[in-house]
Formats: structure tokens, C-alpha cells, sequence
């Protein structure tokens, strides 16, 4: 015998408005935590290209003689008694330009956006970069005189303008 009302199993319209409420708040935040995590899967990409591009700099910059009044290969010293005194500024000698730089002074003071390569063409895969050497004689850093020791500290910025700073030491020996 069938009663005049049945029951059915099913949802409301007031559950249903809920259910789609509540699911579109949660696809909402899914969706804000997927983006702002793709936006940074690139800086670690940026953070290896960075060090890449101070690595090749300063490995060109670590070849080259201590001081302008160093001779080739190092093998005598400048400052050192009956020879040669080191130069006394640090930067682009007069007439050089980045393709003649032949000591590791001469790269202070270097800005270059985008960054170039020895001979001055630009590197394309580092367009956005910039790049920037400072060069100090830091002797006393590590317990010489002043002028043993030179620091050169390359600063590269990303194009999302995070710095990264990386130097090494050239030693007048």
C-alpha cells in the first residue's frame, strides 16, 4: 500500500547552494597557492644563471695579472724590494678598454647591463641580468699588508631584482 507521501533520498536546494558555495571557496584558494607557487619556480632558474654569470666573470677577471705593474705570469712581484711598484689606482687604465683589460684592477668600477663577454659582445642568455665588479686591495682581511691582497666582488642582480653577491681574493704573490 503506497502512503501519499514518499520519501526520497536527495538533496535540498539550500545543500546544493552550500555544496557549491563552499567548493567554489576551496578551488579559489587551491588556485591562489598554484599560482603563487609557479610564480616562484623561476627564481631558483634565475639564482643558477646568476651564479653562472658571476663564475665566468670572475674566472676571466682571476686570469689576469695582479697590478699593471706586475709582469706576465706573475713571477716577480710589484712592491717588493728592486722591483716595480704596484700602481696606486685601482681601475681602467688609460686607452684600455674591456677587450685590453690585462690586470684584475681594471675591472673595478665595471657596470654592464647586459653583460658582455671579454671581447664585448653581449651574452644573450643573460639579457636581463646586470652585472657589477667592484675590485679593493683587502690585505688585512686575512692578516697581510693592504696591498697582497686584492678582493674582487662581483654583484649580479636578476631580472627579478634579487642581488647576488659573490667574490674571491687575488694574491700579489
Amino acid at each position: 500500500m503506497l502512503t501519499r507521501f514518499q520519501y526520497k533520498s536527495g538533496f535540498t536546494l539550500v545543500e546544493l547552494v552550500i555544496t557549491i558555495v563552499l567548493t567554489g571557496i576551496v578551488i579559489l584558494m587551491f588556485f591562489g597557492v598554484y599560482t603563487s607557487a609557479q610564480l616562484k619556480s623561476v627564481s631558483p632558474v634565475f639564482q643558477v644563471k646568476s651564479a653562472e654569470l658571476a663564475q665566468g666573470i670572475l674566472e676571466e677577471i682571476s686570469l689576469k695579472r695582479f697590478d699593471e705593474n706586475s709582469p706576465l705570469g706573475n713571477s716577480l712581484r710589484c712592491d717588493q724590494p728592486s722591483q716595480p711598484i704596484c700602481s696606486n689606482t685601482l681601475g681602467i687604465d688609460v686607452g684600455e678598454s674591456r677587450s685590453s683589460f690585462d690586470d684584475v684592477d681594471d675591472y673595478n668600477g665595471l657596470i654592464e647591463s647586459p653583460p658582455k663577454d671579454a671581447l664585448g659582445n653581449i651574452k644573450s642568455e643573460f639579457t636581463n641580468f646586470n652585472l657589477n665588479v667592484e675590485v679593493i686591495y683587502a690585505g688585512t682581511d686575512h692578516g697581510f699588508s693592504q696591498r697582497e691582497l686584492k678582493k674582487i666582488q662581483v654583484t649580479v642582480v636578476s631580472p627579478e631584482n634579487d642581488q647576488f653577491v659573490f667574490s674571491v681574493y687575488k694574491g700579489n704573490f
